[in-house]
């Protein structure tokens, strides 16, 4: 019967079409059902999210990504370099565990559970710690997902400084995608090929990690990274119609509000109870030095 009615819920939210309702409902879900670890949605949240991102590189043209992508790498890199200095101070004036400190800082600096889960063996987190900083994250994403549209609204961004602040200063993809499909469709464009590049990141972090720790770790480009770059140039050759560029866009939409709907339902009440005043405080002046920071990058640029 959970099955039946979580399909239910997933078309509502697919025909509601708002990042924030899904993710919503995806929680309400959750919470209604205590839904085991083993149930579908807490498994395929992330997979449908990626396949989203990748059907929206059909509509970016390769010339429009090279270009804000060039523009925005140094931005992007001193973004990640100071967020992740300012999460050492912070985390060491609270007297956190070194691992819960990178834990944090690598999850708001690049890409949110991502990171956590990819920096996670190398830095030897307690199962623990991963679940706390993931759950973490978890919450002040769904927080901007509400609150970031409606901050650009107030203050008049553009579709451009919009998807290009929540691409740095939002932790995970999906949230950062979430957030931009709430604010326009311009914005989304802007927000993917900016939020994957910060992604990048995660490769020389973990090959230093790596090197400290001096653990053999093997790591991996995210796949979906590889193949939405890969269609960005196959885009290039393409010839697509406007009825099939349109197809695409809607099928984009409904693999990103299925798998934000997904991801709702993977909420930990039990974890969230776990957090300690230190960790809280920490992730949160964390996220507020980085929406500072961010914007302020992103004035340079726009």
């Amino acid at each position: 019967m959970s099955h039946l009615i979580a399909l239910i819920f997933i078309s509502v939210s697919v025909y509601i079409g708002s990042a924030f309702m899904s993710l919503l409902l995806g929680i309400i879900f959750a919470y209604y059902f205590d839904l085991p670890e083993s149930f579908f949605t807490k498994k395929v949240g992330s997979k449908f999210i990626q396949i989203g991102i990748i059907l929206l590189a059909f509509s970016i043209p390769i010339y429009d990504a090279y270009e804000l992508t060039k523009t925005f790498i140094p931005f992007i890199s001193i973004f990640v370099l100071l967020i992740l200095l300012f999460g050492f101070i912070i985390g060491k004036f609270f007297n956190l565990k070194r691992n819960q400190i990178i834990l944090i800082s690598s999850g708001t600096a690049i890409c949110g559970a991502t990171a956590i889960a990819a920096i996670a063996p190398i830095v030897k987190a307690s199962p623990k710690s991963l679940v706390t900083s993931i759950s973490l994250v978890f919450i002040l994403n769904a927080f901007a997902l509400v609150f970031f549209p409606f901050i650009g609204t107030y203050f008049g961004l553009s579709q451009e400084f919009f998807g290009a602040w929540v691409a740095l200063s939002i932790h995970d993809t999906a949230s950062v995608l979430g957030a931009a499909l709430s604010f326009g469709e311009e914005s989304v464009d802007v927000a993917t090929t900016i939020k994957l590049t910060r992604t990048l990141w995660l490769i020389p972090l973990m090959i230093v990690l790596s090197i400290f720790y001096d653990k053999k770790t093997t790591f991996k480009m995210p796949i979906f990274v590889l193949i939405f770059i890969a269609v960005l140039f196959l885009n290039t050759y393409l010839d697509i119609s406007n009825m099939t560029a349109l197809f695409i866009d809607q099928t984009s939409n409904i693999f990103l509000f299925t798998g934000l709907f997904c991801i709702g339902t993977s909420i930990d009440k039990e974890s969230m109870l776990t957090l300690s005043k230190g960790i809280v405080l920490h992730a949160l002046i964390l996220w507020v030095i980085a929406i500072l920071l961010s914007f302020i990058l992103v004035s340079y640029v726009i």
